[in-house]
């Protein structure tokens, strides 16, 4: 089974940021030879001179949660995460022209950054509205594009040593149990209105499995995005921590822009949503850079 690259995720929970955020300074180099021409320039001096770049500002949460997004703060590591390896990927092949510049924000500024165009594209989760001043992707009809999206399964981890049984379906068992979601997952909403107790205090998945080993909560949403990663993930607790068999939801995220800057660089967004259509696999190939031993 193919499974659709997410992010995040994780991933996500987008809100509001105080100011601008400057703009990548892009200057195209003209590579024309240096032998005498006459003063009129000839078409294939013209062509050559023209390089295109479209200065991109790629907006994403400014917390470590690897495999995804690696460092902390404001400073972009290299590499930056898988998610961030994705976003630059679809970005190189839309036809932008020049590297992205990559802005890390607080998880709670995100959306209203994006909405307000100090940033133009970042990733979104579901939502039940969507703000003003966001672009996603269309299908014919007009309506949001389910299959241009990235698309992710959500397991459950859970300790060994309950015994839970394979059987066990997780929306039912954690509506009296505790369950244990990263801190600004865009999902959250949608697992407490399905009646489930959530605790998303923690900040990352490493941070929620420890919570459960030591019993404050009594499973840990993970992401299914490649299940070999996972299981390596597991392979290190030694049998401790397991996955139950039966997944929680599947979710999707997409890669929203600035509605200015859609309107503005349409051709290259829509390149850039039907690339991930195509590629949607690629994460879970992104991933393995960042694979950890057991």
């Amino acid at each position: 089974m193919v499974y659709r690259a997410i992010m995040l995720w994780a991933l996500l929970a987008l809100g509001a940021v105080a100011g601008p955020v400057p703009a990548a300074a892009a200057v195209a180099a003209n590579p024309v030879a240096a032998y005498p021409v006459t003063p009129a320039v000839t078409p294939a001096v013209t062509a050559a001179a023209s390089v295109v770049c479209i200065p991109l500002r790629i907006g994403y949460i400014d917390q470590h949660r690897p495999p995804y997004w690696m460092g902390e703060g404001e400073q972009v590591p290299e590499p930056p995460g898988a998610a961030v390896d994705l976003m630059r990927d679809a970005a190189r092949a839309a036809g932008f022209g020049c590297a992205p510049t990559l802005v890390r924000l607080p998880p709670a500024r995100l959306r209203v950054a994006l909405a307000n165009g100090d940033i133009d594209m970042s990733p979104l989760g579901e939502m039940p509205t969507y703000p003003a001043g966001i672009a996603l992707p269309r299908d014919k009809q007009g309506n949001i594009d389910l299959d241009r999206a990235m698309h992710n399964t959500l397991v459950v981890l859970v300790r060994a040593k309950d015994k839970l049984s394979a059987n066990t379906d997780p929306m039912q068992f954690f509506k009296s149990k505790t369950l244990g979601v990263a801190l600004g997952q865009s999902y959250t909403a949608r697992l407490r209105e399905a009646g489930l107790h959530i605790d998303d205090g923690g900040r990352d998945l490493d941070r929620n499995i420890e919570k459960l080993r030591l019993g404050r909560v009594d499973g840990v949403v993970a992401a299914a995005v490649a299940p070999s990663h996972l299981q390596r993930m597991l392979d290190r607790y030694q049998g401790a921590i397991v996955q139950l068999p039966q997944p929680l939801i599947n979710t999707r995220v997409w890669l929203a822009f600035n509605e200015t800057y859609y309107r503005a660089h349409r051709a290259q967004v829509e390149a850039l949503w039907t690339w991930l259509d195509v590629n949607r696999g690629r994460l879970g190939y992104t991933l393995e850079k960042y694979r950890k031993k057991p």
